[in-house]
């Protein structure tokens, strides 16, 4: 798994900037920027997230919680989506694909209801 400095510096490489240039944009010294890539220190939690937002990823994917940078970062999610993730997250993986069959039948009944109406 990829270190926290280690993804910061490969979402750096591959914007070809060089340290200079991204600790100008979230306010820190490329010295302290250096110790982050080399995993010598931790940012704080305002400089985490200027991180965060310059690279448009989320603090999940630099703290490695998940391999997906953008996990749920562009979804806007209301309280009913929010709740259905929450409890499908903690459902073994059977229970999952149960309810991901249940969800596709359901969309189809109602797209088939739809269409006589």
């Amino acid at each position: 798994m990829s270190t926290f400095g280690a993804k910061i510096r490969c979402l750096r490489e591959n914007l070809e900037l060089s340290q200079q240039e991204v600790s100008n944009h979230i306010g820190c010294s490329s010295k302290v920027l250096s110790n982050y890539e080399l995993d010598k220190r931790e940012p704080d939690f305002e400089t985490l997230i200027k991180l965060c937002d310059f690279f448009n990823v989320t603090a999940d994917f630099l703290l490695n919680r998940t391999n997906n940078p953008r996990y749920f970062k562009e979804l806007a999610l209301n309280s009913q989506l929010e709740s259905l993730l929450y409890y499908f997250d903690r459902l073994p993986e059977q229970y999952k694909n149960d309810v991901i069959r249940y969800a596709k039948l359901n969309l189809l009944d109602f797209k088939n209801k739809d269409k006589k109406t």
